[in-house]
């Protein structure tokens, strides 16, 4: 982060000792503000250190471009080369609450199975991009994340989908029968790969151990491979592992189970209502060493208490800029809602935290020509809202206004609704339902 700072305030000085040049080639012709004389007129705007300006020519004419890093945000303001004016502004918040801490594991797979109501497949941390990767099965779907280690944030999101084979999968029991048929053996792995459709079964026989690959819709073995064993000598099989697992959770259904040689124990995960367990069993002694809970239903678009809600965004948003909310909408990716108000002639983005109502960012830009659809014949954002939530019931992500129609979205963790209501009347003139993605 140090390094990050000291690159830009460098590259801040070079830039605007390059632009005293530029701006003394533009000034002789059209008379723009110098560098020293921009920079003022941006603290007249944001309180902070200017450590960056560019000077720029677009079609409107010349235009400076300007960074100012304050004490609790970061600021780009583009103005107005000749007058100064303030055009458009950016501001981004800095995160007190994470400092340079990882967010972990656990709260990775939170923020992915947000995103996607399904189960973990794979979660590691990969130390060299600073992310966690996070795989996610979903019905016909495989869903891959990168979220970033510090803050949180998805920076990748990859959805695949499986091929017909894994619609039909054959049980991972019936896997690990098959395998056993075949070698007569003690099975120590056992796991389905849906995007090969096939399970790979590891099965121990005197010193050697045994790969499987079965076809997962067939049930035929596609490869078998043997190899001296470096498994440690278990007591304890995998299905009698499932079989501890399973008893101290009170059912449910197996997940994954794996054996880690290196520590001798089996790694078991169980799915049992609303609550996901992992569990460490001693592979000799099968005592259980190590037991998590934890809850993931709450995930859900449809547990509204996790979110904020559409309305309460764009209170927050009208609680910093009085005017007309223009649109606004649940990113469920991101886990933010982005309102959009205009007010006096300028545009204002907002970017707000789903769940603690936290502002994220804000982006100011001046708008010529704007219609604000400010008409006191129309119906407001939350009639019309309430009014789609008397036809479906679910959660608000996203409401615009747009030629004198309301454009209302509702989530309830199975279906999406789309409705167009009229913005004078209050009739709903279309209702379209659509499975969730």
């Amino acid at each position: 982060m140090k390094k990050t700072i000291i690159a830009l305030a460098i590259t801040g000085s070079l830039v605007i000792s390059g632009v005293v040049g530029v701006a003394a080639k533009y000034s002789a012709k059209q008379d723009i503000l110098s560098s020293q004389e921009i920079s003022k007129k941006a603290l007249s705007y944001v309180k902070g250190k200017v450590y960056k300006v560019e000077l720029d020519h677009e079609n409107m004419g010349p235009v400076y471009e300007v960074e100012v890093k304050g004490p609790k945000a970061k600021y780009e303001l583009k103005l107005d080369a000749k007058t100064g004016e303030l055009l458009k502004k950016s501001t981004e918040y800095y995160t007190t609450t994470l400092g340079n801490k990882f967010i972990g594991l656990e709260k990775a797979k939170q923020i992915a199975l947000k995103s996607v109501k399904g189960t973990i497949q794979k979660a590691k941390f990969d130390k060299e991009d600073s992310v966690y990767e996070i795989e996610i099965i979903k019905g016909k779907y495989e869903y891959e994340f990168d979220i970033d280690a510090y803050t949180g944030k998805i920076l990748k999101k990859e959805k695949t989908k499986f091929s017909s084979k894994s619609d039909r999968a054959i049980s991972l029991s019936k896997a690990k029968q098959i395998a056993l048929s075949s070698v007569d053996g003690v099975v120590q792995t056992a796991q389905y790969h849906p995007s090969k459709g096939i399970y790979i079964v590891h099965v121990k026989k005197n010193a050697k151990t045994y790969e499987l690959h079965i076809d997962a819709e067939t049930g035929r073995i596609i490869d078998q491979q043997s190899n001296n064993s470096t498994l440690s000598n278990a007591g304890l099989s995998i299905g009698n592992a499932e079989e501890v697992a399973l008893n101290a959770v009170g059912g449910g259904s197996i997940i994954t189970s794996n054996l880690d040689s290196e520590d001798g124990v089996y790694e078991v995960k169980v799915r049992n209502g609303k609550y996901e367990y992992e569990l460490e069993i001693d592979a000799t002694s099968g005592e259980i060493l190590k037991q998590q809970k934890e809850a993931v239903e709450y995930n859900s678009l449809s547990d509204s208490t996790a979110l904020i809600g559409v309305e309460k965004a764009k209170q927050i948003a009208l609680s910093k800029v009085s005017g007309t909310i223009s649109s606004a909408t649940y990113d469920q990716e991101d886990g933010v809602y982005e309102v959009s108000v205009i007010s006096n002639g300028y545009g204002y983005d907002f970017d707000i935290n789903a769940q603690t109502g936290e502002i994220i960012k804000q982006e100011q830009e001046k708008v010529d020509n704007v219609t604000t659809n400010n008409n006191s014949s129309y119906i407001t954002s939350q009639q019309a809202s309430q009014i789609a939530l008397s036809k479906v019931k679910g959660t608000v992500t996203k409401i615009d206004l747009e030629d004198g129609v309301y454009e209302v979205e509702i989530k309830d963790g199975t279906y999406e609704y789309e409705l167009e209501i009229d913005a004078q009347t209050g009739e709903v003139l279309s209702l379209e339902k659509d499975y969730e993605d």
